[in-house]
């Protein structure tokens, strides 16, 4: 049975462990800003694909599908709303962003339900 208080739970976790990172690597002179938001993304979408997996054990899909749509929303959102960056006028952006973050967390889940499935030997 999907658990949504489980989906905000692996959503907070996801977010928690992005800003703990981001500001301990805000420490380090890093050059590249676009490798930063990359490294950012990267921390954020595997974490959210891992902790659905582990707290939504009957749905992880479907549970790292909606986490990833809610976290790039709330991203977009964020982005718009309170830094004042006009993501919103460019649509072909919000769709790759979603994209890679729904692929990206989906790949992380099916990595971590085949590796759980292959330890606990049943595997198919």
């Amino acid at each position: 049975m999907f658990s949504m208080r489980k989906l905000m739970q692996a959503i907070g976790a996801s977010i928690l462990i992005t800003v703990l990172f981001s500001f301990i690597i805000g420490f380090f002179n890093i050059p590249s800003f676009n490798g930063y938001i990359v490294f950012q993304m990267i921390l954020t979408y595997v974490s959210l694909g891992y902790f659905s997996v582990k707290w939504n054990p009957k749905t992880p899909y479907t549970a790292a599908f909606l986490g990833a749509t809610i976290v790039s929303i709330l991203s977009i959102l964020t982005s718009y709303f309170l830094l004042n960056v006009l993501v919103l006028w460019d649509p072909a952006g919000i769709g790759r962003s979603m994209t890679w973050a729904v692929l990206l967390t989906l790949l992380v889940a099916i990595i971590t339900v085949y590796m759980k499935q292959r330890k606990a030997g049943t595997l198919v």
